[in-house]
């Protein structure tokens, strides 16, 4: 998921949509919606096929999540990367979103940070509920 984050970014900067994070392009709800169902399926189904076919519920969703958790750590620092290295500019943006216009930018980053890690363990744990349904071994 940290490598699709990177071709998003890295794709926003190919075609100039580098201004904000609004949803402009059609590639970009592919990134945020169809590519983390696909790697959480992906990885869920491996964890599957690890225990020979026999997947419950709980460990189907215990595996989203420890999906959830490793891109809640790496995504942060790679959005701060972003912001520090390629796109500058895109943090006046950030502010105007959370409404932190006079912050410095540390803060705005930091909150930002804290916002991708969370946001990134709910909506990680909510794919994992879903694909964990689909996937678990019946009974």
């Amino acid at each position: 998921m940290s490598g699709i984050t990177i071709a998003c970014l890295t794709l926003m900067e190919v075609t100039r949509q580098n201004q904000t994070f609004d949803n402009k392009s059609p590639f970009q709800l592919i990134f945020m919606y169809i590519a983390p169902l696909a790697v959480w399926y992906l990885g869920i189904k491996d964890k599957k096929e690890a225990l020979k076919n026999k997947l419950s519920f709980i460990q189907g969703i215990t595996e989203g999540f420890k999906i959830a958790l490793v891109y809640g750590i790496v995504s942060p620092f790679i959005f701060l990367l972003y912001y520090l290295l390629i796109n500058p500019g895109i943090l006046q943006y950030v502010k105007t979103v959370y409404n932190l216009t006079s912050a410095p930018v540390t803060m705005v980053i930091g909150i930002d940070m804290g916002v991708q890690f969370v946001a990134s363990l709910i909506f990680g744990t909510f794919y994992g509920v879903i694909i964990s349904f689909f996937l678990k071994t019946k009974s």
